[in-house]
């Protein structure tokens, strides 16, 4: 019986020492192929771009133009953010065509002052969801995230979803799924607007990271069977030890 027991707990420390070096070159990989991937796309999105047949493709122009980004980078964020819907309102209380907050819309407006001549020159909710005011400050706001990353796009755009703070505290990207997958998001409009398909960099991100969630399940099923299998031990021979 307890060579039985012993066989099995041997099986099971193999099994989880496989698992967990999969694991580490999947994560390895899925690291490498995401870098490769979004070195590829600020090079491109660096570049000025112009945008058209989405809707305020003029406006979009005309403001990232001047803050010196690529208008195909901020229709990117617009898709990713309200789907072009100037009504849009988070759950979090961003708002408008690129959900800005109302304390960026504040710290922006300082600077711009967007709202003079406009709305009585006070910013209400009515500017918020104004499309120009809402494209001109989200874009500012873009511009400056742009600068402050060193034109390092993807920090920029994780920066807009997560605060500044945040990648300033990771030193990257931080490691918050929602912000991940907004990079992503971005990352996939922008090769959309551009009626391009995506680099095979992220495809080979996309194919290592479901390796590495497989084999994440498997390490946690296996470390499982483990747990039971001692606790099995101690309760027949009162020790997880069978020699």
């Amino acid at each position: 019986m307890r060579r039985r027991w012993l066989s099995v707990w041997y099986v099971l420390l193999t099994l989880l020492f496989i698992e967990a070096v999969s694991y580490g070159v999947a994560d390895y990989a899925a690291g490498y192929w995401i870098r490769a991937a979004r070195r590829e796309f600020n090079a491109g999105a660096s570049a000025w771009q112009q945008i058209d047949k989405v809707p305020y493709a003029e406006m979009i122009n005309n403001y990232a133009r001047h803050e010196g980004i690529s208008a195909r980078l901020v229709a990117s964020v617009i898709q990713a953010e309200s789907s072009f819907r100037p009504r849009a309102v988070s759950r979090t209380g961003a708002m408008g065509l690129m959900q800005v907050m109302p304390t960026t819309w504040r710290e922006i407006n300082n600077e711009l002052h967007v709202c003079a001549g406009r709305h009585s020159g006070e910013c209400t909710v009515d500017c918020y969801f104004d499309p120009e005011l809402n494209i001109r400050v989200g874009t500012a706001y873009l511009g400056k995230l742009a600068k402050r990353f060193g034109g390092d796009l993807t920090l920029a755009v994780a920066a807009y979803n997560a605060g500044p703070g945040a990648v300033q505290r990771y030193g990257g990207i931080p490691p918050f799924s929602e912000t991940e997958a907004y990079v992503e998001q971005v990352m996939a409009n922008w090769y959309a607007f551009a009626g391009r398909s995506a680099p095979p960099y992220s495809l080979a991100a996309q194919d290592w990271q479901r390796a590495k969630k497989i084999l994440g399940w498997g390490l946690t099923a296996t470390a499982g069977l483990m747990i039971w299998t001692i606790s099995r031990l101690k309760r027949k021979w009162r020790s997880w030890r069978w020699r």
